[in-house]
């Protein structure tokens, strides 16, 4: 299916095919009669109809990226299976739960999910999905083999479960410092700020150089992970309690709380820290942004690679920390699905590290690759040196920890979300240690409700 039809212009096209394999059906020609006088040949036994393997995908994954295409070059090279790629829409997981409930799953694979994120334990605790160790193990396709051990550890371990790996990711991103090499270059700096307190005092600098022209700063975005979250990683070799639940009360926290504040007060971010901060970066108002690293690539694509780049973010001492928070965009084998070994064929087929096809695209579109062999890419072909700061990624990556395995940090989130925009606001008298205590305390209410 082409990656541009709507969901319902696919069910439009299904019905019509449906409906035009009916009619050929009524009026399929009759066998021609032999000539007079010559036997009449045995009718030869039709070849084997395709086996048709069906993988929902989110659409978003599949315009960045060419499942179809390979979908294509799959189908043409393994004459006994037919991938057929659907879009997933609204209550997707729902009909895919009571299907295989039902025993009657009609789909084998089936993403995106985020591993080091609470979807894919989601997909694996409510049984959704399955291990896929014997699918890769027994599969012949090119690169099989060197699926798991090329793939970076940290990603790796990411999609694992009691021994077993459960979601096979195609790329991965963390959270990155994505600047203006021009704007910074203005104020005399040409390295990126090491640490919080290098970021503000290049943001000071930014925000009298700017100020004629209306030029923020710098930015967070909304999410946990990418603004507190990720100082809190930026600060702790071990950011999460016994409790898995960040370290929100100890010192190093409780001034990255006070670090964003006074970066947000000072008017240094938009307001709250990120308020209007794509249309602001995307205008060329906004000098630096800290999000994921496809930010940065979204950034040179409209500015030009020597106006952008992408690094790792500002600790709170230099060298501190546990790297950022990570994910891999992940898809699943189902659990019980029809045909899970060619729907495990396609994914290594597509995605797997032997595919530099598929690398080239990852990059291009500002995901870094999760195969430690893409890497020589970067550095044998010179097409590929733009995206040389992704070296930057793996390697925090390499040394970062992945999220406890449930859905705590999602809870959090939803928490932070409330008490932050109480902190922030101007002229706001809660402190610091009043907001890391109120979102615990909502966190771990909502947490003990959900296991009662």
């Amino acid at each position: 299916m082409s990656t541009q039809f709507s969901r319902r212009q696919f069910l439009k096209l299904a019905g019509a095919g449906a409906a035009g394999a009916a009619l050929a059906a009524c009026v399929r020609a009759q066998p021609a009669q032999a000539p007079a006088g010559e036997a009449e040949q045995p009718a030869q036994p039709a070849a084997p109809a395709a086996k048709v393997v069906r993988i929902l995908l989110d659409s978003w994954a599949m315009g960045e990226m060419p499942f179809d295409t390979f979908a294509r070059e799959f189908n043409e090279t393994h004459p006994g299976s037919t991938i057929q790629l659907q879009s997933t829409f609204e209550g997707w997981d729902t009909k895919v739960m009571a299907q295989i409930n039902a025993g009657n799953l009609e789909w084998s694979a089936g993403g995106i999910a985020s591993s080091a994120s609470s979807s894919l334990p989601r997909w694996i605790l409510s049984g959704m999905v399955q291990p896929m160790d014997d699918y890769i193990k027994a599969s012949q396709e090119k690169g099989a083999a060197e699926v798991l051990s090329d793939m970076i550890p940290t990603i790796r371990k990411a999609s694992e479960h009691e021994g077993k790996f459960w979601g096979f990711p195609y790329s991965f991103e963390n959270i990155s410092f994505n600047w203006r090499t021009d704007h910074l270059g203005a104020v005399g700096a040409t390295a990126p700020p090491a640490t919080w307190a290098d970021w503000l005092t290049v943001a000071r600098e930014l925000k009298k150089w700017g100020e004629g022209e209306k030029i923020i700063a710098t930015s967070f975005i909304p999410d946990l992970d990418a603004s507190v979250g990720a100082m809190i990683y930026s600060a702790l070799s071990n950011p999460f309690g016994e409790d898995m639940l960040l370290k929100w009360e100890v010192d190093e926290s409780i001034e990255a709380l006070n670090t964003y504040r006074t970066f947000v007060w000072e008017g240094l971010t938009p307001p709250h820290g990120f308020d209007g901060w794509y249309d602001l970066y995307m205008a060329g108002k906004l000098s630096s942004v800290q999000a994921q690293s496809s930010r940065g690539v979204w950034g040179q694509l409209a500015f030009g690679t020597d106006k952008v780049t992408t690094s790792q973010i500002p600790t709170y001492q230099k060298g501190s920390g546990a790297g950022t928070a990570f994910w891999g965009n992940c898809i699943g084998v189902l659990n019980k699905a029809p045909d899970p070994q060619p729907a495990m064929d396609y994914l290594i087929y597509t995605m797997g590290p032997q595919n530099e096809r598929w690398q080239k695209t990852c990059m291009q579109t500002g995901k870094t690759p999760v195969y430690q062999s893409a890497y020589k890419l970067i550095e044998t072909d010179p097409l590929f040196r733009q995206y040389s700061w992704m070296l930057g990624m793996r390697d925090q990556v390499d040394r970062s920890m992945a999220r406890p395995f449930n859905n705590y940090f999602s809870i959090q989130d939803t928490y932070y979300q409330k008490y932050r925009t109480l902190f922030v606001e101007p002229g706001s008298a809660m402190t610091a240690e009043e907001c890391a205590a109120a979102i615990v305390k909502d966190a771990t209410a909502e947490i003990a409700k959900q296991q009662t």
